[in-house]
């Protein structure tokens, strides 16, 4: 759920089918994101720390790397094909609830692009087996 200074609410679900591994006390999630988000040609990559903080990586029509961590404020950059921006979140909750790969992750943030995009952020990512 994305909400922005007007008060107004955007929800969306995503599904993609992606690959989940630990290494050591590290888990990683990869998948590729979709026209649904209007991030299609993207792949990202979630790895969630021993320390509980989420790095979200993103390659192809979008770089970006993004540490998220409860109760801090974090700067990256936010790279598209016509230009960068600076990328700023305020992390309210940072849950997680994985255990070899398999779980959720919960995000709750403020994130502004160079000022010009506000928006409150709920996420939660779900990683389950493929049951097909």
């Amino acid at each position: 759920m994305q909400q922005g200074v007007d008060g107004e609410k955007n929800e969306f679900e995503l599904i993609a089918a992606g690959s989940a591994r630990v290494q050591g006390d590290t888990q990683y999630i990869r998948y590729n994101e979709s026209k649904i988000n209007e991030m299609e040609g993207v792949k990202t990559l979630v790895k969630v720390l021993p320390d509980q903080s989420v790095n979200l990586i993103r390659t192809g029509n979008v770089h970006q790397h993004h540490e998220f961590r409860k109760g801090k404020e974090q700067r990256s950059v936010y790279a598209l094909e016509f230009g960068k921006f600076e990328m700023h979140t305020k992390v309210y909750e940072c849950k997680v609830d994985m255990k070899d790969g398999i779980g959720t992750i919960h995000l709750e943030y403020n994130v502004s692009l160079e000022g010009l995009y506000n928006n409150y952020t709920k996420l939660t990512i779900t990683v389950q087996e493929d049951r097909a």
